[in-house]
Parts: C-alpha cells; sequence; structure tokens
C-alpha cells in the first residue's frame, strides 16, 4: 500500500482531533454564556417592575433574545463537533483497513442469497466478505445501492466508461467524499429511511383549506393589534382575552390533525438536516464526469435545489416543534394560532414536493454508492482501469490478483480467455491455489463491470453475466440432498444459457457428490453442452481425465495448472498458474504427515 495514502488518512485524523478539541472548549464556554444570559433575566425583570408592563417587556426580551441565540449557536458548535467526531471515525477506519481489519464495517450479511448467480461462491456478503472489505456507505439506501451493483453488474460498454469517470473523480475529492460521509452518519439510519417513506406516501389533506388560511392570518393580526392596544390602555384586557378564547376555540376542531402532524414530523428536524446537508454538498461541487453531472441533474425541481425545498420544510418542521414545549405552546396558540399555521405550510409543502423525496434521496443513494467504489480506487492506486470491449466474451489480464489477500502475500498471474464456447480446464493439487484463482478471476470481473481499478497490471474485459457453482449447499428443509441441490444448480445455469444469455461460468469441481466414474462422464457431458451453447468459463477439477477433452476440442479447451514443489519432505505451494496438466497430487501425503493414515 503506497505510504502516501496512508499519510492523507494521518493527516486528516490529525487536523481533525485537534478541530473536535476546539470545538468541545467552545462549547463549554457557550454552556457557561448561555447560564449566565438565562439568570439574567430574573434581575431585568425584577428591576424592571417599577416602570409598568411595557418597561418589563423591553427588560426581559434583551437577556432573553441573547440567551436564544447563544442556545441556537450551541446547537451549531454541537452539531460541528459531531461532524469532526465522525470525520476522526472515518480515518481512524480507513487507517484500520489498510493493516487488513475492516471489521467495522457493515458486512452486508441481509443481502446473502444461496440462490444468486454468484454472491455466496464470491464471498460478497457476511462476515469478512468482499462487501465489507468494500463499503463505506453512510445510508442504508446508499448501502442498498452498493449491494445491487455488485450484485448485477454493469454490461454496458458505454455505462461502463462513465462509471470509470465517476469513481476516478470521487477517488481524486478526499475532503468532499469525507464531508459528505461524516454529514450522513447516524445510528438511526433504518428508522430515519423509515421516516422518509412515511412523509413520501402519507397524505395530509386538511379539511376547509381555503377558509383555514384566511382566518390563520386574520385572527393573529387582530390578536397582535388588541394586545397593542391593551398595553397603551386604549381597550381593555377583556377584549385581548376575548381574541385568545376566540383562537382557541379554532384550534381545537384541528386538534387531532396536529397530533397526527407531530407523530409524523416531531423530532425529525436533525434528521432532514443530515440530508440536507447531503444533497447541498453535491448541489455545490462543481462535478466534472458525465455521470456524476446526469445524477445531480435529477436535484433540481421547478428552478429549485432539493437543498432549497427540503430546507423549508425543515423550517416548517421546527417551527412545529416549537410547540412542543407547553408555555410556549400556550403563548404562540393564543396569538399566533401557530400550530395551524405550521400544519397548513407543511401539508402545503407536501402536496407540492413529496413526489421528489424519494429522487432527492436516491441521488445520495447514487453518490453513497460510487463514494464506496470510488474509497476502493483511492486505496489502491496501483491497480489499473480495464478496458471494456465489445464482442464475444473475453478476459485478458496480467498479474491477476485477488484484491483482499495482502499485497506482501499475494501472487498475481497472467490468465487470458477469448470467445464463446471456450472454456479453461485448471487442474492441480488440494491448497493449490485453485479455488482462490477462481475467486480472483471472479471478483475482479465485478470490480470491472461497477467502474473500479481492478488488481492487476493490465487487464481487457468484455462485459458479460456471471455464473458460479462452487458452494452448492443441501437443505433438509426442502428434503434436498448435496447432489441434488447442485444439479438444481447445474439446471439453472444451462437454462439461462439456452434462453440466449451469454455468460462466463466458474465451476469449482463438478458434481461433487456421486461416485468417481459417474461423475467423471457427467463432467464430460457437462462441459461438451456448455462448449455448444457457446459459454465461456473457468472449470476447476481433481479428475484428471477431464483434461483429455482438450484433444477432442482443442480449439475451445486450454488445460492450465497449479503444481504443488516437494523439498526435503516439505510441500511448498508456489500458486503460479502453468499451461497444461498437473503432475501431482498431495492428499495421501497430507495425511500421512498428520497422522491420519500409515
Amino acid at each position: 500500500m503506497p505510504e502516501q495514502v496512508r499519510e492523507s488518512y494521518q493527516q486528516r485524523l490529525q487536523q481533525y482531533t485537534a478541530l473536535h478539541l476546539s470545538a468541545q472548549k467552545q462549547l463549554t464556554q457557550l454552556g457557561w454564556l448561555r447560564l449566565l444570559a438565562f439568570l439574567a433575566i430574573i434581575p431585568a425583570f425584577i428591576y424592571s417592575r417599577q416602570w409598568g408592563t411595557l418597561a418589563i417587556i423591553i427588560a426581559i426580551t434583551a437577556p432573553l433574545s441573547v440567551f436564544l441565540w447563544l442556545v441556537k449557536k450551541y446547537i451549531q458548535k454541537e452539531k460541528q463537533k459531531e461532524f469532526y467526531n465522525n470525520l476522526i471515525n472515518l480515518n481512524k477506519n480507513e487507517l484500520l483497513a489498510l493493516d487488513g481489519d475492516f471489521s467495522v464495517f457493515e458486512n452486508g450479511n441481509e443481502y446473502s442469497d444461496a440462490h444468486h448467480a454468484y454472491s455466496l461462491d464470491l464471498d460478497l456478503f457476511g462476515a469478512r466478505s468482499f462487501f465489507q472489505f468494500m463499503n463505506r456507505s453512510s445510508t442504508i439506501r446508499g448501502k442498498n445501492r452498493l449491494a445491487a451493483m455488485l450484485q448485477n453488474g454493469e454490461l454496458d460498454v458505454t455505462a461502463i466508461t462513465t462509471r470509470q469517470q465517476a469513481t476516478d473523480e470521487l477517488a481524486g475529492i478526499l475532503d468532499w467524499r469525507q464531508s459528505f460521509a461524516a454529514k450522513g452518519k447516524t445510528n438511526s439510519d433504518q428508522q430515519d429511511h423509515t421516516l422518509i417513506n412515511q412523509w413520501s406516501h402519507s397524505s395530509f389533506i386538511l379539511k376547509h383549506e381555503k377558509t383555514l388560511r384566511v382566518f390563520m392570518y386574520v385572527l393573529p393580526i387582530l390578536t397582535i393589534s388588541a394586545i397593542a392596544l391593551a398595553i397603551f390602555q386604549s381597550i381593555p384586557w377583556e377584549i385581548v382575552t376575548i381574541m385568545v378564547l376566540f383562537q382557541w376555540g379554532f384550534y381545537l376542531p384541528y386538534s387531532k390533525t396536529i397530533r397526527r402532524f407531530h407523530q409524523l414530523f416531531g423530532s425529525r428536524a436533525t434528521i432532514l438536516s443530515r440530508y440536507i446537508d447531503m444533497l447541498s454538498d453535491i448541489e455545490k461541487h462543481d462535478f466534472q464526469s458525465e455521470l456524476l453531472i446526469t445524477i445531480k441533474h435529477h436535484l433540481y425541481f421547478e428552478k429549485e435545489s432539493a437543498s432549497q425545498i427540503s430546507g423549508k420544510l425543515k423550517k416548517g418542521i421546527d417551527k412545529l416543534e416549537y410547540g412542543q414545549n407547553l408555555f410556549v405552546s400556550i403563548i404562540l396558540n393564543s396569538i399566533l394560532l401557530w400550530d395551524i399555521r405550521c400544519i397548513y405550510h407543511l401539508s402545503q409543502w407536501h402536496r407540492r414536493y413529496h413526489e421528489q423525496l424519494n429522487q432527492w434521496f436516491e441521488v445520495i443513494a447514487e453518490f453513497d454508492a460510487l463514494s464506496s467504489l470510488a474509497n476502493f480506487n483511492y486505496n489502491h492506486p496501483a491497480y489499473v482501469f480495464p478496458l471494456p470491449v465489445i464482442g464475444d466474451a473475453r478476459i485478458e489480464a496480467e498479474q491477476l490478483g485477488h484484491p483482499m489477500i495482502d499485497a506482501k502475500k499475494r501472487i498475481c498471474n497472467d490468465f487470458k480467455l477469448s470467445g464463446s464456447g471456450k472454456l479453461a480446464i485448471i487442474t492441480g493439487a488440494n491448497m493449490a491455489g485453485k479455488s482462490t484463482f477462481l475467486r480472483t478471476v471472479g471478483i475482479n470481473l465485478i470490480l470491472a463491470m461497477n467502474g473500479c481499478r481492478v488488481c492487476a497490471s493490465n487487464m481487457k474485459f468484455s462485459p458479460i453475466s456471471l455464473f458460479t457453482n462452487m458452494r452448492t449447499t443441501d437443505n433438509l428443509m426442502n428434503d434436498e440432498s448435496y447432489f441434488y441441490a447442485e444439479l438444481l444448480r447445474l439446471q439453472q445455469l444451462l437454462q439461462r444459457i439456452r434462453q440466449g444469455e451469454k455468460l462466463f461460468v466458474i465451476v469449482d469441481e463438478m458434481l461433487k457428490g456421486t461416485n468417481s466414474e459417474d461423475k467423471l462422464q457427467g463432467s464430460k457431458a457437462l462441459v461438451k453442452q456448455l462448449i455448444s451453447l457457446g459459454a465461456t468459463g473457468i472449470i476447476a477439477t481433481h479428475d484428471l481425465k477431464l483434461t483429455e477433452l482438450e484433444s477432442e476440442y482443442p480449439s475451445a479447451i486450454q488445460n492450465q495448472c497449479f503444481e504443488v514443489l516437494l523439498h526435503h519432505d516439505e510441500l511448498q505451494f508456489d500458486y503460479l498458474l502453468r499451461t497444461g496438466v498437473t503432475r501431482t497430487m498431495n492428499a495421501s501425503f497430507l495425511m500421512k504427515k498428520m497422522g491420519i493414515i500409515a
């Protein structure tokens, strides 16, 4: 791993740790100032009583205004402190990941699917999976989108090229990516995701809306005017009381609706604030790649940006929240019909914009997922962007390795397979590297079809759907034996090919659940079918007789192998792929070494 990548994370860790400490000190200062401003209200009230009601109002207003301003500044600084804390954790986690510990990232176990075309066999999800290795998403939508990308590689050459440009651009703006991720980090993302769906699909229809709009402006104006006149003794305070009672009489029929709005929107301003900040980050940055510009374009509606429109919703929720305090609620609703005004404006917002919500959050999800791919590219600058080409199934790679194996231990191999109906049959002893190589090819194809760099010095490929058969499992609940489960898997493979789908097939030891003679005959028949149907792929096997098919199909089959060397009564593995058929097997040797057999 190049040291400059590590240094970039270490520098940011030091920078944000210092900023976090500074924010904490400022919070302490603001806390004391806030307390002093609140306490100042008491003497202001005591010393102003002798000059009458107006003097009391003016005297209390000054320290109260300072107090409220300090509360606002405290909340802003607290948010900034949390932001710095998230940035600290991001850089700490990246340094851990560079050392091979990526356990802090979500592993996507919920996406595991034994029936998927390749995810189980390639360790795509679960503990120490490739998803956990790559995942840097900060939202549940982003995580879902990343999982979908890895499960469904892009097959269009142009789309892959544009995604390469997008992930390359995002890789180069580390500060932007970390800011975007830090603003999205939360411990309640699933709850937030559910809430957003509620907002976008719920109905907020108010009764007598036109009448409501008139009264919510007229009544507060009359009440405020009455209070002003009463202060200057132009009218009796009883008239103010009547106006207040009249407002509460207007309020009560809407009390159930107001409670419903509180249930759906209450205490949600902070959630929206998080998404608004993420939307704002996208809107403000001047992206250059075609894909990012296209995605960003979806954030505008009727010449307004998503963050501006969402900001209106946040302000509406903020105002509704004032009414959660009983004392404040009584004052605001007695004078301004506050809650009714709030629910009216929220319903108007919802009517006009709610259909845009999901679109905007899908934009966040797309950037969130692409940022994970870009982070992979940034962490592996020595990897290369593969060249996608149109045409028959094709993979040509030099120094191809598995990205999850430490670079100091990783053994890379050249591999070339080109043309429909072409198969590579790979033989080798146990632990010689066959299965790892199959996963190496599969994972790098997934990376290539998602616009990522690949673990190779050079690679050219044609986009093609993957299908693997490496880890078939029995199913006792469905009364399926291991062998029958494997047959079902192979049946699925052949059905897809017969339906005209182009597949790159990766199979590790066919028909493991039957006897050797039956297995050989069945394997030969399957290989011949794959060739005739135009499938391309790799088959690993211990059965050396299967390699004899090369003489029957010299233009379709290439035999390759991993060898084991015996040196001073010890097995040595070099994990290098060679042309030809293996000459060594090691099962009996290992059993004797371990004392299992004599």
